[in-house]
């Protein structure tokens, strides 16, 4: 069979697919299914990493790092078999497909694939000059030494500063035996910034990052080092004068862009399908009911432009999709995968995802957010008497099986009469994600998605996703403090 139109090829994983013709990719599948499995598919992938980091006014970490192989999928009904081979030399890559074969049995079965079509989906958007080709090493670490110069001048109290820049550029092909040929070239780039403020036996840090899908100008036009250095030294410096929280359950706002982590963890793990199918979600038998405040929605979008959370297609081929979670408060959709979505007679949403050819695919999130309200932010704080307003929040956890959810708050304020006062430190958010979102009173307009830094866990696997929500205010939270 001939291989895909060049104007095809060339743009996205040209080099993976001459490497992965289609005559290897169908030989590949029909020895994945030569003992029953009813499904099969083949990942290609090619990725380049590079990473800086800049300490104690040094250079400490330059390192550069390739990832290339395949990975060979059989399915058969809930059974997988997955095998990979580093390289792609052909003899290596049809052992991996006879061992995935060998996992996933089911007696005799016709192991010739489809016909391939090439997916022929719309980029979300376009980058000219994405930065992790477009600078090259040296301007790569003078962005880190920009970042260093700004956090250490903000204050005399900031004493010492960690930088670090990564990216990564991945071309990827993948075929499978329902016929579907389809590939994708990601890039992706972020800057940290932690600052060390030091002052009367007190230490506090900040944080701030910026960076996803984005061109070699955005570290000069949208957010430079000198940006986020300052907003992680300027955290770092409040935070010696923060006082602790106050222990008790009472309103909470919280600000728009990361604070959707929350929605994250507390919501979109919930409605991943495998922990729907597998009935382990308390999610799964919610589907038309209210599982939060009237005037909630709440997505999951791979099209958001130039988030880290942003793809043209998952790593299973189907194309990157805004799906609807919950409409109004009412839970009107799940995300799935291929296989969850086969396995529940479901039609995939672009949510099969993998760390590498390494890794099978998972049903995974990738911009999480609440649509934006009708009201204003700071209407949202002038009507709280007394409460917090949680302005960044940090690292979180939550068991999708029961809901229950922990949060650190890595900058607030305390709330009086409608009014922002002291800063507060060392907060911590805990409740059930089941009715927390149902104690939502009030969406602002100003929805912000958060697509720089973001990464998630599940299962051993890592990948980058974006977070968002516009102001929101919970008409209690319990806030864990040390202060009754």
């Amino acid at each position: 069979m001939a291989n895909p139109p060049q104007s095809t090829v060339s743009d996205p994983a040209s080099e993976l697919a001459a490497l992965l013709p289609f005559e290897l990719l169908e030989e590949l599948i029909a020895l994945a299914r030569a003992h029953g499995a009813e499904f099969a598919e083949v990942y290609g992938e090619h990725t380049v990493h590079t990473g800086f980091s800049l300490e104690e006014n040094r250079l400490k970490r330059c390192e550069r790092s390739i990832l290339r192989g395949v990975g060979v999928r059989a399915v058969s009904g809930e059974q997988t078999g997955y095998a990979y081979a580093d390289g792609f030399e052909p003899e290596d890559l049809r052992e991996a497909a006879r061992v995935a074969a060998r996992i996933a049995r089911a007696g005799a079965a016709d192991g010739r694939p489809k016909s391939f079509k090439v997916v022929d989906a719309p980029a979300p958007f376009q980058l000219s000059e994405p930065a992790p080709a477009a600078l090259d090493e040296s301007r790569k670490i003078a962005l880190l030494q920009r970042a260093n110069d700004a956090a250490r001048s903000h204050d005399p109290r900031v004493h010492e500063v960690s930088a670090a820049l990564s990216d990564s550029t991945k071309q990827f092909v993948v075929a499978n035996s329902d016929g579907l040929w389809a590939a994708d070239r990601q890039y992706l780039a972020r800057l940290t910034v932690v600052a060390l403020a030091l002052a009367d036996g007190e230490r506090q840090q900040g944080f701030a990052a910026g960076g996803g899908a984005v061109e070699a100008s955005y570290f000069e036009r949208d957010r430079s080092p000198e940006t986020i250095a300052r907003e992680a030294a300027e955290t770092a410096v409040l935070l010696l004068a923060a006082r602790e929280p106050e222990a008790g359950a009472y309103p909470v706002v919280v600000a728009s862009g990361w604070g959707g982590v929350m929605v994250h963890e507390c919501f979109g793990h919930s409605m991943e399908g495998d922990t729907i199918r597998k009935r382990t979600s308390i999610r799964a038998t919610q589907r038309g009911q209210q599982v939060a405040a009237r005037g909630v929605t709440i997505v999951d979008s791979g099209v958001v432009p130039f988030s880290r959370g942003s793809f043209r297609v998952d790593d299973e081929g189907t194309p990157a999709q805004r799906t609807v979670l919950v409409e109004d408060g009412l839970l009107v959709g799940y995300l799935w995968d291929l296989l969850n979505a086969r396995l529940t007679g479901e039609r995939p949403t672009g949510n099969g995802r993998r760390s590498s050819y390494r890794d099978y695919p998972l049903c995974r999130m990738t911009n999480t957010y609440i649509e934006a309200g009708p009201q204003a932010p700071e209407d949202l704080i002038a009507s709280v008497k007394r409460g917090l307003y949680c302005k960044n929040l940090g690292g979180g956890s939550v068991n999708p099986a029961d809901g229950n959810f922990s949060f650190q708050v890595t900058e607030a304020h305390q709330i009086e009469n409608g009014k922002l006062t002291y800063p507060v430190r060392n907060a911590t958010l805990t409740g059930n994600g089941n009715d927390a979102m149902l104690k939502i009173d009030a969406v602002a307009s100003d929805l912000e998605i958060d697509g720089t830094t973001g990464s998630c866990g599940k299962d051993g696997q890592w990948k980058p996703v974006g977070v968002g929500q516009p102001t929101v205010r919970f008409t209690a939270i319990t806030v864990g403090g040390t202060r009754t």
